[in-house]
């Protein structure tokens, strides 16, 4: 390996270990303080290590109605939401990849031009009013069942497949929908589940729609929880702040924004293998 080689490794080497370190040490404080007694965390004494350890943030997070409530709402609303805009998204994807349907170009155009511009947050709110969403757990599950971006994605993947493989299984036979589901999304693993992985994410992190439409406890969400909890003062605005007592709230906080983290952290590793793989797959156009 030449001179300018290696010091290219070694600096590219170091550069991403650093920005890994930095997106990690916020998750790593985080844990630090959701574990460690009240008076080290006030005394801001408590940086990447736990001091005190103690796990009464956590039973008190996970024993409480709210938290319970706005997690499988948040659960159910991202399970949900991301297996429908995959689908959906898929079936358009390949709709518009077809090089002989009628009016393409302006399909194209119009779902183009969602990503650039929108009706605006009034006219919007009346349709989702009109339509009976209001305090709805799909209200965040239908508006959102095609993405633009990730339409792109699976339009130009499936536009770079040869055309021979449709070509085949017309010859025995195959209709559209065969072809689709039998041959199509089973070799689009990869792009698969790169865009179930922007659609959960999204899900899961959208603060404002729920913040618009959803006013109810028993439909809230985990970025409104967390919103109530963050925004809290004192104990007394967070729930049961009798059983706070010996819990800073700077460390009940902590807490709260760790476990609604988990899921995503879980479900990435499982995906990842083709992430990389999915955005190679649909970001170039052959």
């Amino acid at each position: 390996m030449k001179t300018g080689e290696k010091v290219f490794t070694v600096v590219n080497y170091t550069l991403l270990i650093t920005v890994g370190l930095i997106c990690v040490l916020p998750f790593i404080t985080l844990l630090a303080k959701s574990v460690s007694e009240e008076a080290y965390v006030v005394s801001g004494q408590v940086s990447l290590w736990p001091m005190g350890f103690q796990l009464k943030a956590y039973q008190v997070l996970l024993s409480g109605i709210d938290f319970r409530t706005a997690f499988m709402n948040s659960l159910f609303v991202a399970v949900l939401g991301t297996a429908i805009q995959v689908f959906f998204t898929a079936c358009v994807g390949y709709a518009i990849a077809k090089r002989d349907l009628v009016g393409r170009k302006a399909i194209n155009i119009l779902y183009v031009f969602t990503m650039l511009f929108n009706g605006g947050m009034i006219p919007t709110y009346m349709v989702i009013k009109n339509t009976g969403l209001i305090n709805h757990l799909w209200v965040l599950v239908i508006p959102g069942m095609v993405s633009a971006f990730n339409l792109i994605l699976v339009r130009n993947y499936f536009e770079s497949l040869p055309y021979s493989l449709e070509e085949s299984a017309r010859i025995d036979g195959a209709g559209n929908l065969t072809i689709l589901f039998r041959i199509m999304l089973p070799i689009s693993k990869p792009l698969l589940a790169t865009i179930a992985i922007f659609s959960a994410v999204g899900i899961w992190n959208n603060y404002m729609d729920p913040l618009l439409y959803l006013t109810k406890k028993e439909v809230q969400v985990l970025p409104l929880f967390l919103q109530n909890v963050v925004a809290a003062a004192n104990k007394n605005g967070l729930e049961n702040p009798e059983q706070l007592a010996n819990i800073a709230s700077e460390t009940f906080r902590a807490a709260a924004i760790f476990v609604s983290s988990i899921p995503i952290l879980i479900v990435y590793p499982f995906l990842q293998r083709y992430f990389v793989t999915g955005l190679t797959l649909g970001a170039v156009k052959q």
